[in-house]
């Protein structure tokens, strides 16, 4: 009788997760349109003017190409990771493929890319078409994880953070992670930052 009971749970569980699955691929999910450095900059330039003790009148060029960095960190990241898996837009690959070689081999980092050659801005062209459907089911919870993998993973604060090779072999391992996810079950992993 008991091995019933179990059988019939342990069915009841495998039902509702093949369910779950099931309705978690049609799903719609809203297509990932952009991301813009311009919209952390106020954010970073506040916590730089308070780690600093500088005055917003007090910035130079120096300390204002800083901020930027900082603003576009988390989408340097991710692009370098399309770009190092072959997953960046035609765009790149046709209007600056010696850059995205230098990238490839480590020569030119993820954030010096984005800002020459995106503008500070992520788009749609910015991905291949391979990897878009991974990118409208996940991005819009990335910078969540992303923050989670700075904070518990590196021991750093998002806030005020360069890239670094070193930083991004740890995101790099959570978008593998996260992408191996997505593509088995149609949908981003959970929660990766942890």
């Amino acid at each position: 009788m008991e091995s019933a009971v179990l059988i019939s749970i342990i069915t009841i569980a495998v039902v509702s997760a093949l369910i779950g699955s099931q309705a978690s691929k049609t799903k719609k999910t809203e297509p990932f349109s952009a991301d813009k450095a311009e919209w952390y900059y106020e954010q970073e330039m506040q916590n730089y003017l308070k780690t600093t003790g500088k005055s917003d009148k007090d910035l130079n060029d120096v300390d204002n190409n800083l901020i930027w960095e900082y603003s576009c960190n988390h989408c340097a990241m991710f692009l370098t990771w399309a770009i190092m898996k072959g997953y960046c837009g035609d765009i790149h690959l046709k209007d600056e493929p010696e850059a995205v070689e230098a990238v490839k081999k480590r020569e030119m980092t993820g954030t010096a890319f984005f800002i020459k050659y995106c503008d500070c801005k992520l788009w749609r062209e910015d991905f291949s078409d391979k990897i878009l459907p991974f990118v409208d089911a996940y991005y819009s919870r990335y910078l969540d994880d992303y923050c989670g993998i700075v904070q518990k993973q590196l021991n750093k604060k998002p806030l005020g953070l360069s890239f670094s090779w070193e930083d991004y072999k740890v995101i790099e391992k959570a978008l593998d992670k996260a992408y191996r996810h997505w593509k088995f079950w149609e949908k981003p992993v959970v929660k990766i930052g942890s």
